[in-house]
């Protein structure tokens, strides 16, 4: 028989509903910076040892709470930024549930004190999840905490160009920005000045409000959508259709595997927007999603036209198929002697070049992705990029001191600058990339000296590497084991230094390629199990015509 209907304790209901709002120290930043923003704050530090876990503490310079105010804030349900209904259709604050501090304190040794004559407010985390284990196992290595708590610290500096913010871990600054009011000073305090000069401002209204902010030219792309920053009213979102209609600005201009960087403020009338629909307010809905969508495409667009008129060159060239009428295939160079018209010499050609160590011969390159071969009986599609990965992942997997592990010194070292999570995530990492054949050097600041590369990847924009390289590792399970890393980097290195599909070979590169291909043991499959070739035989050519 079921328990009987009862009311829970408070400190069960309070815990409860930390579970929604806390989820990790950068949750807790999160909901701390939030408030400090709402008091007006001009200038905000936030300070934290061990990734948070053992404390966080967020100062401010803003309006403050007197003694008897900050009683009642911790109290469940209390807030100043609501008082009627109709103030939750009309959200101009970033915090108005006021479960923040109730929830925070429930988990953790939580202090507020008021700053010397009332100018702000000091929060001190400590021992966050001491009283509740089952959640505290769950947090992940310091690193990736910290690259969390950075990267919620970013997008309210992005957010909020005209507060001072200072971020300190572990006593070492790590993002500090100016609070000017000049978004671009924010960018370059998370992004670098590398990033910054590739960026594009645009300015653009729409029925119901306003878009700006700054996105790339198409010469620059990303691995991933990390890059892809929203705000609405000033408060970070995530939208997947505010992705897509970013992403469609860029259609015809970047490759498909690749995404834009944009940092997009949407200010639109409050009552056309719900932001009440997820505890962490992550998420909103929009009145009418297409007018928003069309407007964020179309500023876009017209911001990357404007480039055009501005710059000449073919790097903003379209390639556009109407219907197909107008498409002619590239011209390739013929792959067998045109001397003679005879099939059977040209079959001799074939048979001379296929030896034990070339099993295969090039005929043609299909859609500059796959190429024909032929062993002289059966036909082979062989997808360029799927073998190259397995030739490279071989080579950076034999032992140390082998020739293939040996570097290319780059003639000009590179400064790369990261986000914090950025560079939480390859501090973490660095090691493991050094040891194939990467000379990376903390630079400070969350910057790092790029020396030499892998030889394996000479051929590929240094800094290009590096920035995919970390955006697989972000997305990487940390938790695995260290030999399992490993593998897993040599694959994420093997896999941005292959060719790629759309890569223009010669007929001398795919004969070497077929060479490489099976010299190494397991050349039927990539390093991630997909297949390399294809075989077609002469028994299926037959089923195929019916013979």
């Amino acid at each position: 028989m079921s328990a009987k209907i009862h009311v829970l304790p408070e400190d069960l209901v309070n815990k409860i509903a930390a579970g929604e709002v806390v989820e990790r120290p950068a949750s807790v930043i999160k909901e701390l910076v939030e408030n400090s923003i709402d008091a007006g704050a001009t200038q905000i530090i936030i300070e934290i040892q061990d990734a948070g876990k053992k404390l966080m503490r967020v100062s401010d310079n803003g309006s403050g709470l007197s003694l008897a105010e900050i009683e009642l804030a911790l109290q469940r349900h209390s807030t100043s930024k609501l008082s009627v209904l109709d103030d939750l259709f009309n959200i101009k604050t970033l915090g108005f549930r006021g479960e923040a501090l109730p929830s925070i304190a429930s988990v953790s040794r939580m202090k507020l004190e008021p700053n010397p004559a009332g100018a702000g407010l000091t929060v001190t985390v400590k021992d966050l999840f001491y009283n509740t284990p089952a959640r505290k196992k769950f947090l992940k290595a310091d690193s990736t905490e910290a690259g969390h708590i950075g990267d919620v610290i970013a997008k309210y500096v992005l957010a909020n160009p005209q507060i001072a913010f200072r971020f300190i871990a572990d006593g070492k600054p790590l993002i500090s920005s100016p609070g000017t009011g000049r978004l671009t000073d924010a960018v370059l305090a998370i992004y670098g000045a590398g990033l910054l000069r590739e960026l594009i401002e645009l300015d653009q209204e729409f029925p119901h409000g306003r878009i700006f902010g700054l996105v790339s030219r198409p010469t620059l792309s990303r691995l991933d959508k990390n890059y892809e920053t929203f705000f609405v009213n000033k408060r970070y979102i995530k939208n997947f259709l505010l992705n897509r209609a970013l992403e469609e600005a860029y259609r015809t201009l970047i490759p498909n595997n690749r995404y834009p960087v944009g940092i997009l403020f949407i200010d639109i009338d409050p009552k056309r927007v719900d932001v009440n629909v997820h505890p962490t307010k992550r998420e909103i809905k929009f009145v009418n999603n297409q007018e928003v969508m069309d407007g964020v495409r179309e500023a876009v667009k017209g911001a990357l036209g404007d480039q055009k008129t501005r710059i000449s060159g073919s790097e903003y060239q379209d390639i556009r198929v109407s219907g197909g009428s107008d498409w002619k295939p590239e011209m390739m160079e013929p792959f067998f002697s045109v001397a003679s018209h005879d099939s059977h010499v040209a079959g001799q050609e074939i048979e001379m070049q296929i030896s034990g160590t070339q099993p295969l011969y090039p005929i043609y390159q299909l859609k500059l992705t796959y190429i024909i071969a032929t062993d002289g009986e059966e036909l082979v599609l062989i997808d360029q990029h799927a073998a190259h990965e397995r030739i490279l992942y071989d080579q950076l997997s034999r032992e140390p001191g082998v020739r293939s592990r040996e570097s290319q010194t780059l003639l000009v070292p590179e400064t790369i600058e990261l986000s914090q999570a950025e560079s939480a995530v390859l501090k973490s990492n660095l090691d493991h990339l050094n040891f194939l054949g990467f000379e990376l050097n903390d630079f400070g600041s969350n910057s790092f000296l790029l020396r030499s590369v892998p030889s394996v990847s000479s051929k590929i924009p240094a800094r290009q590497l590096i920035l995919d390289i970390i955006s697989d590792l972000r997305d990487a399970d940390r938790s695995v084991q260290i030999e399992i890393r490993q593998e897993n980097i040599r694959k994420y290195v093997a896999c941005h230094s292959a060719v790629k599909a759309g890569d223009k070979l010669t007929q001398g590169e795919m004969s070497q390629l077929i060479r490489d291909l099976f010299a190494t043991q397991n050349p039927l499959t990539c390093p991630h199990g997909r297949p390399t070739m294809v075989r077609l035989t002469e028994e299926e050519l037959r089923k195929r015509f019916g013979r």
